[in-house]
């Protein structure tokens, strides 16, 4: 199992990450790069929590996919372990995303922590995951802050 784990901060109140982080409009796909709407279903939607299947483009190497139970019950928190997934295995993976407030805006923590399958497909990202991750999810959770805040601009 891996866990990446990134910190920043943003001029944002935690309500309005964490709203975003919940957001399963077509503002997700703005905010989350990584997320197409073409390839989201939102399965139920309540008070608390979602059941959501979302999808990554790989270019020619297709789509990686996961169904996450999102759940924000918690204050502070949203939290998405997969339930079902292409390429992780659903014991272990998840997404969690936190924010407090500070300095007039918000700490945030942005945990991905992933245990793959035993598939080629799986095995291949798995490997690239371990090996250049953390740079990678670090500039993706630092895009996805900056996006919130452009995309709060425009609402």
């Amino acid at each position: 199992m891996t866990v990446i784990r990134v910190v920043a901060d943003s001029p944002l109140p935690p309500e309005r990450i964490l709203a975003a982080a919940r957001d399963f409009s077509p503002r997700r796909e703005k905010v989350f790069d990584a997320v197409s709407m073409e390839r989201m279903q939102v399965h139920s939607l309540g008070d608390g929590h979602a059941d959501v299947t979302e999808g990554t483009s790989v270019g020619p190497l297709g789509s990686n996919w996961e169904r996450c139970d999102y759940d924000w019950s918690t204050p502070g928190s949203v939290k998405a372990p997969v339930k079902d997934s292409n390429v992780y295995d659903p014991k272990g993976s998840s997404w969690e995303i936190t924010a407090t407030a500070s300095n007039g805006g918000s700490h945030v923590e942005m945990t991905w922590t992933r245990r793959f399958k035993h598939s080629p497909r799986a095995l291949l990202f798995g490997t690239m995951y371990r090996t250049i991750g953390k740079p990678i999810f670090s500039r993706y959770a630092r895009d996805i802050l900056a996006k919130m805040a452009e995309t709060e601009e425009r609402v």
